[in-house]
Order: C-alpha cells, then sequence, then structure tokens
C-alpha cells in the first residue's frame, strides 16, 4: 500500500506515520474550527510552541516528499 511504502522511506511502520499525521490534522482542526480554545480552561488557547511547529511541518514535508517518491 502507499502508506506502507511511505512508512519504509521514512523508517516507521506506516500505523505510525498515519497516527502521527491524524494528531497534526486533529490539532490543525482545533485551530482552525476551534479557535484553539482549551475547553478544561474556558478563555484559554492549547499550548504551543515553535518547536512543536517546526517538528509538525519538517514532518508533513517529509510524508509530501516520500508520497512524491514512491509515487513517481
Amino acid at each position: 500500500s502507499l502508506w506502507e511504502q511511505v512508512g519504509i522511506e521514512l523508517g516507521k511502520p506506516a500505523k505510525a506515520v498515519k497516527v502521527q499525521l491524524s494528531t497534526i490534522v486533529d490539532r490543525r482542526n482545533k485551530i482552525a474550527h476551534e479557535a484553539d480554545m482549551d475547553p478544561t480552561n474556558p478563555g484559554y488557547r492549547w499550548p504551543i510552541n515553535p518547536k512543536v511547529v517546526q517538528e509538525a511541518l519538517d514532518f508533513v514535508d517529509s510524508v509530501v516528499a516520500a508520497i512524491f517518491k514512491v509515487a513517481t
């Protein structure tokens, strides 16, 4: 499958790639659709820092590159 091949390219099991990507998508959806507000602490946003953002960007970039490599 595509995800198996992507996992091989990234040196991770396909399931781990999908879980990490899903985590990034979930956070993106919180930001886009819920104003990134923490429901357990009304009026405050979920914490985020530049390192976490950069790690997410790097991971998405590596997934895109792996998909491109295995699909062409």
